[in-house]
């Protein structure tokens, strides 16, 4: 399992390369992806600090994770992927 994590606003032709057993983490300005009708690849989840500080509802199909939740999803990839775009 690999794990994308997104900290900007846009998707990164990168993401192609996610399979349905892979995970897409919105943190920081990310979160605002939300906002946009999309087709993920894979899971999705997204920053529960950065989802609040931004005032942003969570779709229903999107899981909310907190920082220790992210520490090990991070442990579990074998692959973690920055997108800084």
């Amino acid at each position: 399992m690999r794990l994308f994590q997104l900290t900007h606003p846009t998707v990164p032709a990168l993401l192609s390369l996610a399979g349905a057993d892979d995970y897409v983490l919105l943190r920081q300005d990310a979160v605002y992806l939300l906002l946009q009708p999309m087709q993920w690849p894979c899971q999705l989840c997204v920053l529960d600090n950065d989802l609040q500080a931004r005032g942003l509802v969570c779709p229903a199909e999107v899981k909310r994770i907190s920082d220790s939740q992210w520490v090990e999803l991070t442990l579990q990839a074998t692959q973690v992927i920055l997108c800084q775009n």
